[in-house]
């Protein structure tokens, strides 16, 4: 193992660890504190998500609601990558109580008819999803389709936490074959995470926030070609990250007709709609450093935004 590994392995173990023991006031404090550091150390992202902020909403949010956003983005990205840590010590009972669910029958009515899709966006906390699903429906096999990052310790510590709630993580890199494998199969679900940028040879163009971005139409083919159903799963963060709050939505069914194409971008754009509906409800949860609408409108990205950063 590289030192650098080494070195990522033995402080997140050790980290976990203690995280585990804290109570949640003084978890949340530590969250902060991460939180305070990112913003301080952060040279860009910081511009992209006020940026972001000001062209989705034609500018007509506030500046200090742009910085209160700003301010919590931070803190539920450090409370993602802290919670992650103390996961891999922390009892599974005691994290499962945090949660509470709505809508769990729609999960629960998915399930009887056999193989579906579960998406989410980076959105409250995302990971919180898989292991809430996965630990709670033990007869569903869910595998989370992601990208590896460059650092085996961490692809490991990942893997393991994945792997302490029961769902299977599959490389984005390849992950075709495997995808026809599993829903060849009945009982399987496929996480996927559809909010992010990707290139124009990749996506399909539709309508976010009224502005044109790529998304990932995965799920609409896989949806189409095996005839199974698109759930969408997302969660809300209390104030402290004392407790969450999971909401199971149908999204659609397959729908094909003798036009592919437009099956394809009609279920492609029921995501991207849903995503900007639960955005629009909860502005805070979203993550918004990524360069969402990057494709059409990268010149948004090139510019420093009015308001002063402190």
């Amino acid at each position: 193992m590289k030192i650098t590994d080494c070195f990522i392995y033995i402080f997140a173990n050790v980290s976990g660890f203690l995280l585990s023991l804290m109570s949640d006031k003084i978890f949340y404090f530590n969250v902060t504190c991460l939180a305070f550091i990112f913003k301080i150390l952060d040279k860009r992202r910081k511009y992209d998500c006020l940026n972001n902020l000001t062209f989705a909403y034609n500018d007509t949010l506030d500046s200090r609601s742009k910085k209160e956003i700003l301010n919590r983005s931070y803190e539920n990205f450090a409370f993602v990558l802290l919670n992650s840590l103390r996961l891999l010590f922390m009892k599974k009972d005691k994290y499962l109580q945090k949660f509470r669910v709505h809508n769990i029958e729609v999960i629960e009515e998915a399930q009887k008819n056999g193989n579906f899709i579960v998406l989410t966006a980076h959105y409250g906390d995302w990971e919180g999803t898989a292991r809430f699903i996965a630990s709670r429906f033990k007869d569903i096999k869910l595998s989370v389709v992601g990208r590896l990052t460059n650092f085996q310790s961490i692809n490991n510590l990942m893997e393991k936490s994945r792997q302490n709630f029961g769902s299977a993580f599959l490389d984005k890199k390849g992950v075709s074959k495997h995808l026809v494998k599993l829903l060849s199969k009945p009982n399987n679900a496929i996480g996927l995470v559809i909010d992010q940028h990707i290139s124009v040879n990749e996506g399909i163009w539709v309508k976010f926030f009224g502005k044109d971005v790529t998304h990932s139409p995965i799920a609409s083919i896989l949806s189409r070609k095996y005839d199974i159903p698109i759930l969408f799963v997302h969660m809300t963060l209390s104030k402290d990250y004392s407790h969450y709050d999971i909401y199971f939505n149908f999204l659609t069914n397959a729908i094909k007709s003798e036009n592919s194409k437009d099956d394809i971008a009609k279920m492609t754009q029921m995501q991207a709609s849903f995503t900007e509906k639960i955005i629009r409800q909860k502005k805070d949860e979203w993550f918004w450093f990524h360069k969402r609408f990057k494709a059409k409108y990268d010149y948004i990205y090139k510019q420093k935004p009015t308001e002063s950063i402190k």
